[in-house]
């Protein structure tokens, strides 16, 4: 039993391995193709791996690049927008979706929030989700085993640590909440891209409908409901409607 265990170990790790040599290659032969000027057949390789599962700021930078190439100014911005969600703090992708951004007809100018808004909404952005999950894991460790040495060792320092773990509890009390904020707002709002150069607004899931208005190539939109083939879509001046599913890339 153990000898078979043990090949069907060596057996999943060969078959790991040869599944990452392979997306390796085919990386590189997407950054060839890429910079060669063939963006389409780089852009169906990237899509290869995405559909592969496999998921990397370089990869959607990429892919954001040579749709960019192309004139797609709508996946652009998708793949912009899906690696930032991995590397917020990412400086080039943020000046290439800015760069994206300023060539999007729907640009809608909003009131400036509040600054305390805008400084939480960017504390929100300087890491991922993940990356604020471990924060707040290594938070609870660090405040668990300060508190144990703290008790454990009775000494002059034993109250400064237990003080000091008791802050360090609260803060990681803080992060959680900010943890769990981003969380929520992520798994309650879906979100997409409009990938056609105009997609058309409907009252209701049907073209038979009255025509409420028209989003362009690139706008992004929240996501309310969908009724196949159907998506409702609000934008971020309220303005709600129906729009095709295949015309919305979501996020």
């Amino acid at each position: 039993m153990r000898k078979i265990n043990l090949l069907a170990l060596l057996f999943l790790f060969a078959a790991k391995m040869e599944a990452s040599n392979y997306a390796d290659s085919l990386f590189l032969q997407a950054n060839q193709l890429y910079g060669n000027q063939y963006y389409g057949e780089s852009v169906s390789l990237y899509d290869q791996l995405i559909n592969r599962g496999y998921s990397h700021t370089n990869l959607y930078y990429n892919l954001g690049n040579a749709y960019y190439q192309l004139g797609e100014l709508g996946n652009a911005i998708w793949a912009y927008e899906k690696g930032l969600e991995l590397r917020p703090q990412d400086d080039d992708l943020q000046f290439n979706l800015k760069v994206a951004n300023a060539r999007i007809v729907d640009r809608v100018r909003v009131p400036e929030p509040f600054f305390l808004i805008k400084w939480y909404g960017a504390l929100k952005q300087a890491l991922s989700p993940s990356q604020w999950l471990y924060s707040v894991s290594l938070s609870l460790l660090a405040a668990a085993t300060l508190s144990a040495v703290g008790r454990g060792w009775r000494n002059r320092f034993s109250r400064l640590l237990v003080t000091l773990s008791s802050g360090v509890l609260m803060a990681a009390v803080a992060l959680s909440l900010l943890f769990a904020d981003i969380y929520f707002d992520l798994s309650d709002r879906e979100s997409g891209v409009v990938v056609v150069k105009e997609g058309r607004v409907y009252a209701a899931p049907s073209q038979s409908s009255s025509l409420l208005f028209v989003v362009h190539e690139g706008t992004k939109a929240a996501v309310s409901s969908r009724q196949y083939p159907w998506v409702e879509i609000q934008l971020i001046d309220g303005k709600k409607g129906w729009l095709s599913a295949d015309q919305l890339r979501l996020l």
